[in-house]
Order: structure tokens, then sequence, then C-alpha cells
């Protein structure tokens, strides 16, 4: 019997890496992450026959947790959608769940519903931290803020407009990063760090800098098949979150904090049911899985392709073709972990392309 878990990260540190973007960290990271924290604590490899699941990392705001939008949706909202609709909905790349299964069917936002789930991930995607701000903002420092600005729009429409909700429901960072916006400023998220390196013959030193990515909130599903199992992923998680989850981990990179919430119903209903599913993570269906999605007219589906180094090496791992996130297949998917160890390399380098999928039949 399956146990879920949702697992929400708040980020300490910013994030390195060169796949990274806001509010997405992909399922086969994660899994290797806490497949290598657990060889650490535990001196030897877990076994992979019952082996955990988990979704890729998506925004979670307010207590809602966002999903990737269904690949079904593309060409339905692409053609019937007026011209302005047609870039709102393609940089909406989160929603909801009740548009997630709208959309999966094979349904099109309207022009206030798009409004609205494109507020939604506006705020889930601002940059969030588990440090205290230096610089707090309260709702009387924010509304003198915009009226400074010029603009004659309430505060209350502003953040409706923007978030789609009202100030009230805002967080300190939150109205922050709205009175940045309100004076036309960016709230992306970039970090630069400068550094030095040192010519080992010359001695001379040159400066140069490295960028990060400060993420939103964000949580991804974790699936495990026993109470042992899933006490010792929640202790690689505790390592990880001292060790940090990118690049550059001793320069403090990719620390966070962490808490285990319960699935709510809804989604737990749609995770144990048949028929069409919608991926929530990469991954890589085996032989007789790939045919039966080949020769299926439901199927849509985006194809990626994954490679990378061994970490501190010049060693290149094999590289994997895999199913994206919120493509559709007729079916439940197991998928298959993939040794993508370098030619000659003297130890497995295990890829997850294990499934974690909706139900969205009707």
């Amino acid at each position: 019997m399956s146990q879920y878990d949702l697992i929400v990260l708040t980020f300490a540190e910013p994030i390195r890496g060169r796949e990274v973007r806001a509010g997405y960290l992909p399922s086969d990271r994660l899994w290797g992450a806490l497949y290598a924290a657990d060889v650490q604590l535990q001196s030897k490899p877990m076994p992979l026959d019952g082996i955990y699941r988990v979704s890729s990392a998506f925004p979670f705001a307010d207590g809602e947790w966002l999903l990737p939008k269904p690949r079904a949706s593309a060409s339905a909202d692409a053609s019937d959608s007026a011209g302005g609709d047609k870039k709102a909905v393609k940089r909406l790349e989160f929603v909801n769940l009740p548009d997630f299964l709208y959309l999966a069917a094979g349904g099109r936002l309207d022009p206030e519903r798009l409004l609205a789930a494109a507020a939604r991930q506006r705020r889930a995607l601002l940059p969030a931290t588990a440090r205290p701000l230096p610089l707090q903002i309260s709702a009387q420092d924010l509304t003198r803020a915009v009226r400074n600005t010029g603009q004659r729009r309430s505060v209350d429409d502003l953040a409706q407009e923007r978030y789609g909700v009202p100030v009230a429901r805002l967080t300190a960072a939150e109205r922050l990063h709205l009175s940045r916006e309100a004076r036309g400023r960016s709230n992306t998220g970039l970090l630069e760090r400068q550094r030095n390196t040192q010519d080992r013959v010359t001695q001379r030193t040159d400066t140069f800098n490295t960028e990060a990515l400060t993420q939103p909130r964000m949580a991804f599903l974790l699936e495990t098949t026993s109470e042992a199992q899933r006490a010792q992923l929640f202790a690689s998680l505790r390592l990880l979150a001292d060790t940090g989850l990118s690049g550059m981990r001793t320069q403090g990179s990719g620390q966070f904090q962490w808490e285990a919430q319960r699935v709510p119903d809804a989604l737990v209903q749609h995770l144990e049911a048949g028929g069409p599913q919608v991926l929530l993570g990469l991954t890589r269906p085996t032989p007789e899985e790939a045919q039966v999605i080949d020769q299926h007219p439901v199927s849509r589906y985006t194809l990626l392709r994954r490679d990378g180094y061994l970490d501190g090496t010049a060693l290149q791992r094999q590289d994997v073709w895999m199913l994206g996130e919120g493509s559709l297949v007729p079916e439940p998917l197991n998928g298959v972990v993939t040794d993508v160890r370098p030619l000659g390399y003297p130890h497995s380098v295990w890829r997850s392309g294990l499934a974690v999928s909706l139900g969205v039949s009707a």
C-alpha cells in the first residue's frame, strides 16, 4: 500500500544549475539527491525493488500546490482563443487542481478564469526565503508606495489584479514584492555572488560572478511503500536540508527548510485512479509502455533529453530521453530506473524514470 506525503520546501539559499527555473525542480534530480543522501547515511545502496517515487517540485502558495499545465490543453487553447489570449495561455505554466482537470479534459479557460490562473501563478512564483527579510512593509507603507507612483487604483485592486487576492491575505514578503512591481521593478529573484580565482603559477587573482535563483516555495509528492522506507527518506531530507540541493554547496547553495504535509483527499483520489493520466514527473516508460503510448490516439507528450556530469568530475552520464511533465498518456505507467554510468565507470549511477501521475478521467 503506497503512502503519500507532500514535501514543502522553503529555500534558505538560492539554487544554481543549468536547468534551474523559477518554481520547478525535476523529479530525477530530487530522486537522485534522496538516493545519494540515503547511501551516505546507510553506507549501502537502497534496494531498487519496491523503490520510492517522487514527482517534480512545483510552486506551493497559500496552502495550494500548483500542477504543470497539461499537454492536452495546448492545441485547444492556442487554436480557439483570441489573439491576446494566446500569449497568456503560453505563459501559463502552473495551474490549480480544478483548472488542471478541466484543461486535461480538453477544456479552454474563459478570459476571466485565465486571468485568475495567471494571477495565481504570478503570486506562487514570487521569490520566498526561510531567512527573515531585512525589510518589512506594512499595508499602510504599501498604500503610500502605490500612491507615490501616481496610480489611481486602490491597493486592493492592484493586489487582486497581480496576485488574485486582497492585500489582507498577502504576507509581508508579498507586500514587499507588490510595492516593487508597482514601481516597475523586477521580482525575478536572480542573485549574483562575487568569487575569486587565483592562478597557481603567477598568483594573479581574477574576480568573477556566479548567478543563482531565489526560488518560490515549492512542493513535491513523495510516494513510499513502507514506514521504514519513509523514515529513511525523511532522514535523507534532513541531511539534504543542511547540505543543499545544487552545485557549489560548500559556498552555501540550495539549503532549505522542509515539512511533510498530508496530501489532500481530492488529490489522492486522482493519484489512485485508472484511465488516462497526466504525468507529474519526468518518466522513462518501459518498451511495452512506449508502444502503447505511440499507438493510442489520446497520447500527447513532450520528449526531453536528460544528460549531465557526475558531481565533481568531468565524467558525463549517458543521456536518456524522457516524457515531460504535463504529458497525457492513455493509462497508468510504471516507468524504469536507468543505469546512466559513464562507460567503464565501476558502479551504477541511477536516473529515475518512475512515473507519478494523476488520473484525469471524467
